[in-house]
């Protein structure tokens, strides 16, 4: 009789892959835009629209509850 405990296997998911890699894409195109646009506006952040800059904080909560909610949901089996 073994004590041994069993060993985790190592389940790899195409599906969650690419949109992993589709969740990255689109953040490095999104911060490549910002840039960009922040480069057009030559006077900086003080000639940015106010409601560009609350799309800008919108999406950053996005984010941040989006990692916060991926702790606390348990995973489907």
């Amino acid at each position: 009789m073994s004590h041994s405990q069993p060993s985790k296997s190592f389940a790899f998911d195409p599906i969650k892959t690419v949109i992993g890699v589709f969740v990255v894409l689109g953040i490095v195109l999104t911060a490549v835009g910002g840039y960009a646009l922040l480069q057009t506006f030559g006077g900086g952040l003080s000639v940015i629209p106010p409601e560009l800059i609350m799309t800008a904080v919108f999406g950053a909560l996005l984010v941040v509850t989006a990692l916060a909610t991926r702790r606390h949901v348990p995973k489907r089996r």
